[in-house]
């Protein structure tokens, strides 16, 4: 099933029972080209985020896939915890078994099937919420991805600043930009409202990793890891669309040209 929006193809199709939704760029039926890649952790508006993308005098010249969980709040956790709300079943923490999905069966159809730049500084995995909290544990899990994206990333979720100190990232050329709502650490939910204190010390833990991988690495032709970190307006639902141009401007922007 194809529509077009503005000047943007948009493919709903399933890899390995996954449910997902493709942007191509307009020209992608018309050429050779071959394109980098942003995955994201869950759908998302892809048609808004795209026009105001383009209002913006943003970059298209990408290829996006949402993939869509089977359960948000099983497959974007990486352990178990205690629910999140009152009446709600705990999560499972699946997030290695999602993460698995998406680099050994999902990533490969896409180079297969679709002209990508399979490389890691070409590939980018983004996500909101629990999706962006997967999207930082993957920098623990998989050298596939060159650059996250975490945008109101749930990183007050149970031990997960703990378990970044102990871990060190698969990649020390990586690419991440962080992002939070200044009113979002005003939730009523006490582990929630931890939001705010966890992603500064989520970017400040990265910064150090980064830094110490980069002097090991000194020498070496091989780029400098980046961490960056943009404050919004709004609680954890305003704007999703403007934060999601946001960080995909900041990544065209910061993508290694080849």
């Amino acid at each position: 099933m194809i529509g077009i929006v503005m000047e943007f193809q948009i493919q709903e199709l399933q890899i390995s029972g996954m449910d997902c939704r493709l942007y191509l760029p307009s020209d992608y039926d018309e050429g050779t080209k071959h394109y980098p890649t942003i995955y994201v952790n869950g759908e998302i508006p892809i048609e808004e985020i795209l026009t105001e993308l383009v209002e913006n005098g943003g970059q298209t010249d990408f290829l996006l896939l949402s993939v869509k969980p089977s359960s948000w709040n099983d497959d974007f956790t990486p352990w178990t915890a205690a629910a999140f709300r009152k009446g709600e079943e705990a999560p499972a923490g699946r997030a290695d078994d999602y993460l698995s999905c998406l680099v050994k069966e999902i990533k490969p159809y896409m180079d297969t099937c679709y002209r990508t730049k399979p490389e890691p500084e070409h590939t980018a995995l983004s996500g909101y919420s629990l999706g962006g909290l997967t999207a930082v544990y993957a920098l623990y899990k998989t050298d596939v991805f060159g650059s996250i994206a975490s945008l109101s990333g749930s990183l007050w979720f149970d031990g997960f600043c703990d378990f970044m100190e102990r871990e060190k990232p698969l990649r020390r050329d990586l690419q991440v930009y962080l992002s939070l709502g200044k009113k979002e650490s005003r939730s009523k939910n006490p582990r929630m409202g931890m939001v705010a204190a966890c992603t500064e010390r989520a970017s400040e833990i990265l910064h150090r990793q980064l830094e110490a991988a980069g002097a090991h690495a000194e020498g070496m032709d091989e780029r400098t890891g980046e961490v960056y970190f943009e404050w919004n307006e709004g609680g954890h639902f305003h704007d999703i669309e403007g934060r999601f141009v946001k960080a995909i401007t900041w990544w065209t922007q910061n993508m290694r040209e080849t």
